[in-house]
């Protein structure tokens, strides 16, 4: 007889926010705009094409434009690049207080 298997640890330090496509806000790198799949304090995915060339390690500096027309400014550098996604480390954190303001606006939208 096997017993249930426990849940995976959660290894994340901090929360994801995951977005529906249709209210996903704008990631802009380089004059080139991208849709957010997900962001954190600490890091952004985000889709892009097959001829945006990111390489692992990368600094990149960008904007996050959120659908309130607010903007969060940053510095960071490409952690990964799988496909058609990338993910960005910020060097300075997205503050809380807007991932709780854009998780009400994905709950009241959604």
């Amino acid at each position: 007889m096997s017993l249930p298997q426990k849940p995976a640890v959660e290894r994340r330090q901090y929360y994801r926010l995951i977005y529906p496509p249709e209210l996903a806000p704008e990631v802009v790198i380089s004059s080139i705009t991208f849709k957010v799949l997900d962001i954190s304090e600490k890091g952004v995915r985000f889709r892009k094409d097959f001829n945006t060339r990111l390489d692992t390690g990368q600094t990149v500096q960008g904007v996050v434009i959120f659908q309130d027309l607010s903007k969060f400014e940053f510095k960071g550098y490409v952690l990964r690049v799988v496909n058609r996604e990338a993910v960005v480390i910020f060097l300075k954190n997205l503050p809380y207080q807007k991932i709780m303001t854009e998780q009400l606006y994905i709950q009241r939208n959604s």
